[in-house]
């Protein structure tokens, strides 16, 4: 096949000749023959000339100088990619340490295993350099949540305000970090609106600190308020420093992004914790001897509201949460409940208490033994069938000839009466009270009421399904009670 328009076809793959619309013309152009030394010649082709280039002569570069080394060098060792994820995590489990370390050393295989039984949950931090920080104004926070107690929350909020003059007296313009302590005093407010509406769960600061803006605000306040207590107080923490406490706040405590160390967490927690109540606990995982993470308190050693826990891996902090105690609550029974409560204390100058007229009415159960005659050693050495004794409060309903018999006495040596004290006869006849022994005093014998269930009850003599079945007697000179 033979084209007929040359021209068509050469504008064609022209155009077609570079992707991205870079035409042969342009790179020719582009080439500087004098700086690559090369040359070219042109090869005829059926449609159009394409320049060929023959012999290229690489140019040499010249080598770099040490200090340009170096500092290419510095940046390659400075580079970090950047971290993903959320800068505060929600609440997980500490098995996802465990499996972060299932392939490394022993040691911490045995120890991740073990703080995910004594601290099952976690949360993460974005390491962006601001991890530690993070973690304690987090923890600071979500504390003063869970105490449920607004008026701590306002004298915390009255206590970081006054710390302002920290701020005065180390030379900061008060126009300069306004900004970062509205930010904590609205999350102060947050806080306290979030106690009084009843949140259940800190999820609402799990979105402040979410939030780039308000949580680096919250952290660049603390930041500050560490280095002014720091040039306040340095000669608690110079000994601990290899430069000037200033120089050290200047490079360390102050820039952002920049990661705490020791020395700064043991400032932070001096200066913005400590006055709380709140303790801080770090605990270490390292390859220490041991099977367990090696625990450091920051705080004194002192009762406390709260702890906020750090897990600390080499240059990086996390929010550990301990296992909350179970209690193994037994439910008491209460085995005296009254089935009815519409009567009155049956003596309440004699007990403090109101005692169940069911029970009281039972006959037997408040039989007084001082109300009987002793009887003889031969009728007590003889087993007796137990008998049916009515209580205080039934015999008056009784007629004089029908009281319980008195057993005639034969001579022999009378023994001591009897003890005040419930009889030992057990009778299988029902389940066995042991009553209060106060209710067993002389002067509540003859002043507990008959109650109606027990009028009605088969226990009661003059019921007609009682086994010993005894009908009332009415006698004329005693009216009814």
């Amino acid at each position: 096949m033979q084209l007929s328009d040359t021209s068509f076809a050469r504008n064609s793959l022209d155009s077609q000749l570079f992707r991205g619309g870079y035409k042969a013309s342009f790179v020719e152009q582009s080439i500087n023959t004098s700086t690559y030394n090369t040359g070219y010649s042109s090869v005829s082709y059926p449609f159009f000339n394409i320049p060929v280039y023959s012999n290229p002569q690489t140019y040499a570069m010249e080598p770099l100088s040490r200090e340009e080394l170096e500092r290419f060098q510095k940046l390659s060792n400075d580079y970090e990619p950047e971290v993903q994820g959320p800068l505060v995590s929600p609440k997980q489990s500490s098995q996802i340490i465990s499996a972060e370390y299932s392939n490394a050393d022993p040691a911490f295989v045995t120890k991740t295993n073990a703080l995910a039984v004594t601290h099952p949950f976690t949360r993460i931090m974005k390491g962006d350099g601001n991890c530690g920080w993070r973690a304690v104004a987090f923890g600071y926070f979500e504390n003063l949540f869970f105490l449920r107690d607004t008026i701590k929350v306002q004298s915390e909020l009255g206590r970081i305000k006054s710390m302002n003059s920290l701020l005065d007296q180390v030379g900061h313009q008060e126009y300069l970090y306004e900004t970062f302590v509205d930010a904590t005093e609205e999350t102060f407010g947050q806080v306290i609106d979030a106690i009084q509406k009843g949140v259940p769960d800190e999820s609402f600061l799990v979105e402040i600190f979410n939030d780039y803006s308000q949580s680096m605000s919250i952290i660049t306040h603390f930041r500050l308020l560490t280095g002014a207590w720091m040039k306040l107080n340095q000669v608690r923490y110079q000994a601990f420093l290899s430069t000037p406490v200033d120089q050290y706040c200047a490079t360390r405590i102050e820039p952002a992004k920049t990661e705490i160390d020791e020395v700064g967490l043991q400032a932070l927690v001096d200066s913005v914790i400590e006055g709380s109540d709140i303790a801080v606990e770090i605990l270490y995982l390292d390859r220490s001897q041991g099977d367990a993470v090696t625990p450091h308190l920051l705080t004194p050693n002192r009762q406390s509201l709260a702890t906020i826990r750090l897990l600390y891996r080499p240059g990086h902090y996390d929010i550990l949460y301990s296992a909350e105690p179970t209690f193994n609550m037994t439910p008491i029974v209460n085995l005296q409940y009254g089935m009815s409560t519409d009567f009155n204390p049956w003596d309440s100058s004699a007990l403090a208490f109101d005692a169940n007229p069911h029970l009281m009415a039972i006959p037997g159960l408040m039989m007084d033994p001082s109300a009987f005659p002793a009887v003889s050693s031969p009728m007590m050495a003889s087993p007796q069938p137990p008998q049916f004794i009515p209580s205080p409060s039934q015999q008056e309903f009784y007629s004089p000839s029908i009281s319980p018999p008195i057993p005639s006495t034969v001579s022999s040596p009378a023994p001591p009466s009897l003890p005040l004290s419930l009889p030992t006869t057990k009778s299988s006849d029902g389940p066995q009270i042991r009553l209060n022994p106060l209710v067993m005093k002389p002067n509540l014998s003859h002043s507990l009421p008959v109650t109606t269930p027990f009028k009605n009850s088969p226990y009661n003599q003059a019921h007609f399904l009682n086994s010993d079945f005894e009908p009332i007697h009415w006698e004329p000179n005693e009216g009814r009670k």
